[in-house]
């Protein structure tokens, strides 16, 4: 691995933290000055919206300096936090305030997490990619169930203002680590050269996205996409109901304990996927997700907060082994020159349920309370399974170290 390499992953870690410290102090934030969950379900809209746009960005990164890039995006996102904190601090002590800079923090990572990506393959050995990308992964998905557990913590004891203007910090060592990478003048050159006319280029980024959507939509993926929208609608809602829920089960620490219970089932489940790989990805799924509906909804109705808590923890394993098995069997069914832009569609498409489920749940817990909003997200698990196991090539799909080939693949295309 080259120091520009270690750089890299080194933003790559302070700026995750930083999102972690953002994104979880924003929510409870919203609801600590409001305590309605329709704000809540507001900022969850407006933070997850961009994301539906995620399969447009990779076209155009292509056409800006990476590294300039990746310190827009910091910079950008300071820029945003600071600017919230004064408004809100200073002239305008309204929620509004917050709320109406949240879109601009999640459209400018719809550009950072790609060019970091693009960036590896310049910086690493082509023998030593796949531990590269491994490593990448492992810590990203690694800091984000230990830093949303920490941040939950840490509200039972700091302002969430407080921890909101705080997350900077970790953006300014971002940016400072990313300065740091050193690009080789002839690729930026060599860039700077390959000039297209401007309907060349319109031409060429249509006819790319139109070869990933024909490949999605000719493939047994276009059969899960509608279980992913019905998974991160759920968190959608989850993000909007969760502060009220906390509330009611005794206060802010409830959210920090909650928020540690989710994150603690996720890794909880991506530990055992390397245990569960053999097992048919489609049993497994159908199987899992029913058990965590069933789980999630004694969970709601039980009397006993400290059963109540475990239950909730126990539900979301399901979530942690599916999302690590998923990415290796898209890995598996997808060619290389494919591989992204399928997996942003892919992305695409389940963020455009969880902003709708957001603003749903808000919405939901706002009219009639928070018991048919958690009633429905424990329905929803006892849906997605029905599903999975009524589609016949979902059933039947085997392990995920075994998907590409037969039904199970997307065929190259062609040059």
């Amino acid at each position: 691995m080259t120091l520009n390499f270690w750089k890299l992953l080194s933003g790559r870690i302070f700026s995750n933290v930083g999102d972690c410290f953002f994104n979880v102090s924003l929510i409870w934030l919203i609801y600590h000055i409001t305590g309605n969950t329709f704000y809540t379900g507001i900022t969850g809209f407006l933070v997850l919206t961009p994301m539906m746009l995620q399969f447009l960005a990779g076209p155009l990164i292509e056409k800006f300096d990476k590294k300039k890039l990746l310190i827009a995006t910091e910079a950008g996102q300071i820029m945003t936090v600071i600017a919230a904190f004064s408004l809100y601090t200073t002239v305008w002590h309204h929620v509004l305030a917050f709320i109406v800079f949240t879109p601009v923090v999640a459209i400018l990572s719809l550009f950072s997490n790609p060019a970091e990506m693009t960036l590896i393959p310049r910086f690493v050995a082509s023998q030593k990619l796949s531990s590269a990308n491994a490593l990448m992964n492992i810590t990203y998905q690694t800091l984000q169930i230990v830093f949303t557990a920490l941040v939950g913590a840490m509200l039972i004891f700091f302002n969430p203002l407080h921890l909101y203007l705080f997350s900077v910090l970790f953006n300014v060592c971002s940016a400072a680590c990313f300065f740091l990478i050193r690009m080789d003048p002839r690729v930026i050159r060599h860039e700077d050269s390959d000039k297209k006319t401007l309907k060349d280029m319109l031409s060429d980024y249509t006819r790319s996205l139109v070869s990933g959507f024909t490949s999605v939509r000719q493939s047994f993926i276009s059969r899960f996409i509608p279980a992913t929208m019905i998974c991160n609608m759920l968190f959608g809602m989850l993000n909007a109901v969760l502060p009220a829920y906390a509330e009611g089960c005794g206060g802010a620490q409830w959210f920090g304990f909650y928020q540690s219970a989710e994150t603690l089932g996720m890794l909880a489940g991506a530990a055992l996927a390397p245990v569960l790989k053999n097992i048919p990805l489609g049993k497994l799924t159908a199987g899992s997700f029913f058990i965590s509906g069933i789980v999630w909804l004694f969970s709601y109705f039980t009397g006993n907060t400290i059963i109540s808590l475990a239950l909730y923890a126990a539900s979301f394993p399901a979530i942690g082994v599916t999302n690590i098995l998923f990415v290796t069997a898209i890995q598996r069914a997808v060619p290389g020159d494919q591989l992204a832009q399928v997996y942003t569609i892919i992305i695409s498409a389940g963020s455009c349920a969880m902003p709708l489920g957001s603003l749903a749940g808000g919405q939901i817990a706002y009219l009639w309370g928070v018991t048919p909003a958690f009633t429905g997200l424990g329905l929803s698990f006892l849906f997605l399974s029905i599903y999975w196991f009524s589609q016949k090539i979902l059933r039947h799909m085997p392990p995920a170290d075994q998907l590409g080939t037969g039904a199970y693949t997307i065929s190259a295309k062609a040059e």
